[in-house]
């Protein structure tokens, strides 16, 4: 009879919360956040309690809808964020440890007349993790970053520019620390002077 109920729980969350939740796939409630109606969750990924989605539809151009799409296999830790004003795209079998921070937006802050708050949110580039990338405990992405396919972002690191493929980086900023050689098939140090 539990099982009955768990079972029925998951679809009328499915039904009235997640439209596009893939096959398998488990948001664990509490959640938080607006339009999940424009987020994609592939088949058997696994968002931890504690989520916040915040999927701002474009001030400025109502036709534009902002695009969260997490992949296949994707696993994320507890107190996740993500605020998506434009994209953000979470490659298939990733995993995002606990209390990551992803965004695609700034405030704005020209009019030094007006609180920041009350000014528009400004769409600052795509963001994009990479198949088989790990984040660290509380990263932050910021907009505009492209995280490479088998990378790792270390923990507490705030990754403000692009992460190559098979890379490490730590830091605030974060920097490439090791690499990947796909000749000689080792990983190696990178020294920053």
């Amino acid at each position: 009879m539990k099982l009955l109920i768990l079972r029925l729980l998951s679809q009328i969350e499915k039904i009235f919360f997640f439209p596009h939740l893939g096959n398998k796939a488990v948001i664990k409630f509490p959640f938080k956040g607006w339009n999940f109606d424009l987020l994609q969750v592939g088949d058997s990924s696994f968002i931890a309690e504690g989520a916040y989605f915040a999927l701002t539809r474009h001030q400025t151009n109502v036709d534009q809808q902002p695009v969260l799409k997490i992949g296949k296999n994707v696993a994320v830790g507890s107190h996740f964020f993500v605020a998506a004003l434009d994209e953000v795209r979470i490659e298939d079998d990733v995993m995002l440890s606990d209390r990551v921070f992803i965004c695609d937006h700034i405030h704005d802050y020209q009019d030094p007349n007006t609180p920041i708050k009350e000014q528009p949110l400004l769409p600052k580039g795509k963001v994009k993790i990479g198949r088989g990338s790990f984040i660290g405990i509380n990263s932050v992405i910021m907009p505009g970053v492209t995280i490479g396919q088998q990378s790792v972002v270390g923990a507490n690191s705030v990754v403000t520019h692009d992460v190559p493929n098979y890379s490490v980086v730590a830091g605030n900023p974060a920097q490439v620390i090791k690499q990947y050689n796909l000749k000689k098939k080792v990983w190696e140090s990178k020294r920053h002077d």
